[in-house]
């Protein structure tokens, strides 16, 4: 019997997907080389954050953390050159022009998830984050307290299935539970059994 056919519908999401993947490869190199010449910091966050620890899933986007002064640099040096907002008075939304990748731009000092959250993110110099291919991004610990937080107060469950997948990638336990804050150890945990009882499900 011959196998079934795969829907013409299906290929043209995966070849969309495949050359929306090359963009934001290209729309990141971009960023890199454009943020280093002028001079404006800024680490990695989101979903791109995450393949340096190891897992790898699909994004639309390009998170990334610059500081107040930085965002300001960011629109008076290239924001009509190539980079663009999203809409009017936006000024963390923004979206790569030439290969149509968005820009979602989040500020040090801002509170990750919500206002009420315990966790303030860091200055993208500072030691939560660390180089890697030339690029800042989060330290394990740190990139898993934002998705927790984000996950939390945020109420973005998306990212907790992120911890999920983080922890089974790194082969996490229990003792990776003191590198983080206080008040999101409980999740931490829980989400920790849950992997384990994924894991033992999947044997």
């Amino acid at each position: 019997m011959d196998a079934p056919a795969v829907g013409s519908s299906l290929l043209e999401m995966l070849s969309r997907d495949s050359m929306h993947a090359q963009d934001i490869e290209n729309a990141l190199q971009d960023i890199v080389r454009r943020f280093a010449e002028e001079g404006i910091p800024f680490a990695l966050i989101g979903a791109l954050a995450m393949r340096y620890h190891g897992f790898v899933r699909f994004t639309e986007d390009i998170d990334v953390l610059t500081t107040r002064e930085g965002l300001d640099r960011i629109h008076e040096r290239l924001v009509g050159r190539g980079i663009v907002p999203r809409g009017p008075r936006l000024r963390k939304g923004l979206r790569h022009a030439e290969f149509k990748v968005n820009i979602d731009v989040i500020q040090a000092g801002e509170h990750a998830g919500n206002a009420e959250s315990p966790l303030v993110f860091p200055d993208p110099r500072s030691e939560a984050f660390e180089d890697r291919d030339g690029i800042r991004v989060p330290r394990l610990e740190t990139l898993i307290q934002f998705k927790l937080t984000s996950g939390i107060w945020g109420k973005r469950l998306d990212d907790l299935g992120d911890v999920v997948n983080l922890i089974q990638a790194n082969d996490l336990d229990e003792s990776f539970a003191d590198l983080l804050l206080p008040d999101v150890r409980a999740k931490y945990l829980e989400l920790l059994d849950l992997s384990r009882r994924e894991e033992r499900l999947e044997e």
